[in-house]
């Protein structure tokens, strides 16, 4: 696979649960992802998946990459909550967060901070 992510090879691959493409928190998440670096972008692939490639192209993906709204908190309570992965699922569960901004420092810290389990 390519060491560099490709932003738009993931999000032909991509699955939403309680979010569509046109909620705003995913209009940011995609955004914050191309402004990522190279080394960032692995870091988050690592978070989600547990791998620092991606295939070549849509047809090598076992898996579609999911991205789920995080129903466990809400109100207040979704600024300070962090995203979280499941590495074995391929998927991302995202809080409903207000911006961008609030979106790309709770994911970077994330994928610096929080190791999953299944690491390759």
């Amino acid at each position: 696979g390519s060491s560099d992510i490709d932003v738009d090879l993931l999000q032909k691959i991509v699955e939403y649960e309680g979010y569509t493409e046109k909620d705003s928190v995913i209009q940011y998440f995609w955004e914050v992802l191309r402004e990522m670096t190279s080394e960032e972008r692995k870091l988050f692939l690592q978070f989600v998946w547990a791998r620092s490639r991606l295939p070549i192209k849509e047809s090598d993906f076992e898996d579609p990459f999911k991205i789920q709204k995080d129903t466990k908190c809400s109100g207040t309570e979704v600024h300070s909550a962090l995203p979280s992965a499941s590495t074995c699922f391929f998927s991302l569960s995202l809080p409903q967060y207000q911006d961008k901004e609030t979106l790309k420092r709770k994911l970077l810290f994330a994928i610096n901070n929080v190791t999953t389990m299944e690491s390759d």
